[in-house]
Parts: C-alpha cells; sequence; structure tokens
C-alpha cells in the first residue's frame, strides 16, 4: 500500500499563500544559527609541568598571560624536578616542561625541544626568627634538627654539595630529621617547627611572612646556584600554544614577574 505524503499546508496571510512548512524550517534554521554564535569559542590547554619553587611566579605568569592569549586555559602542575621528569619518562601528557635544574631536564631530553635557562636561584638556610643558629657550622652541634630536600631534589642535591664544600657534611649529615620532596615541604616544616634548619631557595624564603624566618647565606666562593631550564615537550598537544607560553617566560613580561618573585636573570 503507498502511504500519501499529505501537500505543504498552505496559510493565507493578505491574500498571499505562504507555505508554513518552509517557513518553519528556515526560521529553525536562522535559530541554530543565531545560537551557535552566541557559543563561546572553544577553549585550549596549556599543560605545563613546574618546579615548586616556581609556583607563585608561574601563577603570576599564568594570570598575564592568558588575557593575551583568548581561549587558551594555562594548566600548572607543581612537584620536586625530580618527580615531574620520572611522570614524563613515565608517560605523563604535557605541553611544557620548567625544571629547577639541568640535571632533570637532562632526564628528559629525548622528550623535550632545545631546552633555554630563563632563570637561576640560589639556596640558604633558614631558621626561625628567634632561633640561636647564627651560622653554617651551628648546624653541626649535636641535636640540631636539619631538614633537607631529598637527594634528588634540585635544592637538595646543591645543599649536599656546598655543605660538602665546606667540609661540613659529614658532621650535619646525622643531624638530617627529614628528607622532603620538594622545597616547599621543607619550608612548612620550619614553619611549623618541626625542624631547626632548613635548606631552601632565597625565593622560598622570601615567601614567608616578615619576621618568622630568617635567611643565612653560604659563603661566597661556594657553588649555592641553580639554572632553571624551560622546554616544549617534542609531543606537546600544540607547540605553537606551548612555544607561545615558552616565549612569554622568556620575553620581558614573564622577566619581570619572575624578577618580582625573587629570581635572578639566568
Amino acid at each position: 500500500m503507498r502511504t500519501l505524503i499529505p501537500p505543504p499546508k498552505l496559510v493565507a496571510m493578505g491574500g498571499i499563500a505562504i507555505n508554513l512548512q518552509g517557513v518553519l524550517a528556515v526560521a529553525g534554521v536562522l535559530c541554530g544559527a543565531l545560537l551557535g554564535c552566541d557559543k563561546p569559542a572553544p577553549r585550549h590547554e596549556i599543560r605545563v609541568m613546574a618546579a615548586a619553587s616556581l609556583r607563585d611566579a608561574f601563577e603570576a605568569i599564568e594570570h598575564a598571560f592568558e588575557p593575551e592569549h583568548p581561549n587558551t586555559d594555562v594548566v600548572i602542575s607543581f612537584a620536586g624536578s625530580q618527580v615531574l621528569a620520572t611522570q614524563l619518562l613515565e608517560g605523563a601528557a604535557a605541553d611544557v616542561f620548567a625544571s629547577a635544574d639541568e640535571v632533570q631536564m637532562g632526564r628528559v631530553a629525548a622528550l623535550c625541544e632545545a631546552p633555554a635557562c630563563f632563570a637561576s636561584n640560589h639556596i640558604v638556610v633558614i631558621t626561625p626568627a628567634d632561633s640561636s643558629i647564627g651560622s653554617i657550622e651551628a648546624l653541626t652541634a649535636p641535636g640540631v634538627l636539619v631538614v633537607l630536600g631529598a637527594d634528588g631534589v634540585p635544592a637538595g642535591r646543591i645543599a649536599r654539595t656546598a655543605f660538602d664544600a665546606l667540609e661540613l657534611w659529614d658532621s650535619i649529615e646525622p643531624n638530617i630529621a627529614s628528607n622532603e620532596p620538594d622545597v616547599r615541604g621543607v619550608l612548612m616544616k620550619i614553619l611549623l617547627g618541626e625542624g631547626d634548619a632548613g635548606v631552601v631557595y632565597a625565593t622560598d624564603a622570601m615567601r614567608a611572612s616578615p619576621g618568622r624566618l630568617r635567611a643565612i647565606e653560604f659563603p661566597e666562593g661556594v657553588d649555592c646556584s641553580s639554572e632553571y631550564p624551560i622546554a616544549v615537550l617534542r609531543n606537546a598537544s600544540s607547540s605553537e600554544r606551548a612555544n607561545a607560553f615558552v616565549r612569554f617566560v622568556l620575553g620581558e613580561p614573564g622577566q619581570a614577574i619572575l624578577r618580582q618573585h625573587g629570581f635572578e636573570a639566568p
């Protein structure tokens, strides 16, 4: 049996016959087009892995970068550089890696484009402001609780090298009360009174409330600095956006923010 399709319904308006079905179809297309215009453009993520010591500076860089790059969302993961490097080696997805030293960047060299150094930092010994510890040599006294970054943490590795250069490591090592996974962990231990002295970057000491900590500098001639490299990952979801972020960090806007947070020129 053949199904009969009814003819289009005609509506008389002012003596003119209107195809109602056609009008409704056109109206539907126009409505869809107008609604489509109201939809915001999709946002594209830039996934950044950054050393824990960069948290404050990179959050400020994120807030400065995004308004200049509409529809871009910078998502940053902070941790110890050695943790981030291990995650990358195990297949974690990222677009940019910013390390606190060249050793950890070297571990993932095969995964990255050529890195560029964008900042430098140096370690200091921190104590509570009311502590009687007034020198690095005082860390060798029996019973002093010293908190360091773990050996793989850039700041922890640099601290051990600096203490060894001062011929103090053998005396300080028995006083190590905790090996933290990043410098923020060291900072919190001292702020919470869970250690007598710790080693962090100068930029980390800066962020503590005024009057809560005292920083002791290492003597001149002792290498206690670290260069910070940044690189785009070869498997970045968008190398164009990732490179734009790196250029921002290396350029004057990013460098100005880094200086505000205590970082030095590379």
